[in-house]
């Protein structure tokens, strides 16, 4: 979900922050997503930072350290539902109005599934804020969490304005699965 909205995102920024990044070496990002999509997002988050977060010589290399590490073990949170929802016979796209498709056993598993994401994302965050505490001043940490937030914030927006006319709408690019033709069988 977080990915479909970065994606709607990344095409309305894609051509602001190219122009500000072209400036810049060419960001890298040790995303092992596979997709396309995930790995524009990736590059586009990490552009849009690198163009908006100044930050000294000294502290480019432990803040981006630390800024690959979270985005790596963000990834492998995700990575991890996915799988386990798989395991478990539950569509990774499944919406609130599908779940009364999916059996008790799934019900209860796919619960316990988000939960332990969200857990995951806890620590890795945590960690993050650990690692970049120790190289960033505290008003640095204020504005990295305050980029992030508008980072997002823009992405949510522009998700929910499905008359913009240089991205299709949500649906069109992460499209909703139906349980109910299929409630056990994983799509992917």
């Amino acid at each position: 979900m977080i990915l479909c909205l970065l994606v709607g995102f990344a095409a309305v920024s894609m051509a602001q922050v190219q122009s500000d990044a072209s400036k810049k070496e060419p960001a890298q990002t040790h995303s092992k997503c596979g997709s396309q999509d995930c790995q524009a997002v990736m590059k586009l988050k990490k552009e849009y930072l690198e163009a908006n977060f100044k930050l000294e010589e000294k502290q480019k290399e432990p803040f981006w350290a630390a800024f690959d590490a979270y985005a790596t073990a963000e990834f492998e949170a995700f990575k991890k539902s996915r799988e386990s929802m798989r395991a478990a016979g539950i569509d990774h796209h499944v919406t609130p109005d599908s779940v009364k498709y999916l059996s008790d056993e799934q019900i209860v598993s796919l619960y316990k599934i988000r939960l332990e994401t969200r857990r995951q994302l806890l620590e890795a965050e945590s960690n993050f804020l650990n690692a970049i505490s120790e190289c960033l001043s505290a008003q640095q940490v204020n504005e990295y969490f305050q980029l992030d937030r508008k980072f997002k914030r823009s992405a949510a927006t522009h998700k929910k304005d499905p008359a913009h006319k240089s991205m299709p709408a949500n649906k069109e690019k992460c499209p909703q699965k139906s349980l109910e033709s299929a409630p056990s069988k994983p799509t992917h």
